[in-house]
């Protein structure tokens, strides 16, 4: 799955946080954003669509900042170290471009890797590494593959509805052996692991031409920041 990765760049220098955006910008792969006052999020769980901040000679505060807005993920220090934050690792300046490709790569991959990474799916939380979905009450169900990289991809599209094409492409690649009926096979059957009522979907809901993850369905209050 060619998932992006989203970058937000805390800096006290904004020619600074510039420069480095420009240069990560050059990768398709990477959506980069700046932040030079402290972050905010427009929808409730943006912050966990991020996958990794990089924070280039930024304050302890800014840090602080991020993560009491909901930040759960790696944070990649540019510049002289800050000590006592959690989930940090520093890289001194100046720092060879493609050494820092290769760290903000390997901190998501290790990241998602461990046991706590969690995405919030409605009432549940998504747990990253072992695709397990887990009700409120600590339950957890096994999903499959396909399932948990459907619904990580219609997370990232943040309440936006997601053409089937778009899903068949991004989850299943190019394969002229999978069609639509494949992918609401495994819509059907993630309905009935995250849904109260299947038959009355309120999280994975149809649109036309495709489907929406709702964040926050009726009734229920987001685990999100």
């Amino acid at each position: 799955m060619g998932e992006m990765l989203s970058i937000v760049l805390l800096a006290a220098d904004p020619d600074q946080a510039t420069a480095l955006s420009e240069q990560l910008a050059l990768d398709p792969g990477i959506i980069v954003q700046n932040s030079i006052t402290p972050l905010r999020f427009s929808r409730a769980l943006d912050a966990e669509r991020i996958d990794l901040a990089i924070a280039i000679e930024a304050s302890g505060n800014q840090i602080a900042d991020l993560r009491a807005v909901g930040y759960r993920g790696p944070i990649l220090a540019l510049g002289e170290p800050l000590n006592g934050i959690d989930g940090m690792e520093c890289l001194a300046l100046p720092v060879r471009f493609s050494l820092l490709m290769a760290r903000i790569r390997g901190l998501v991959r290790s990241f998602e890797a461990r046991e706590d990474p969690w995405l919030t799916i409605g009432r549940h939380r998504l747990l990253l590494s072992s695709k397990q979905l887990q009700d409120p009450d600590g339950k957890t169900e096994k999903l499959t593959d396909k399932e948990a990289d459907i619904l990580r991809f219609m997370h990232r599209a943040a309440g936006e509805i997601v053409a089937r094409e778009v899903l068949l492409t991004e989850i299943w690649g190019y394969n002229d052996r999978v069609s639509t009926h494949t992918l609401e096979t495994h819509i059907y059957r993630l309905r009935q692991k995250i849904e109260r009522d299947p038959a009355n979907a309120e999280l994975l809901i149809t649109e036309v031409g495709g489907y929406r993850l709702i964040e926050t369905p009726k009734g229920e209050i987001s685990d999100g920041a």
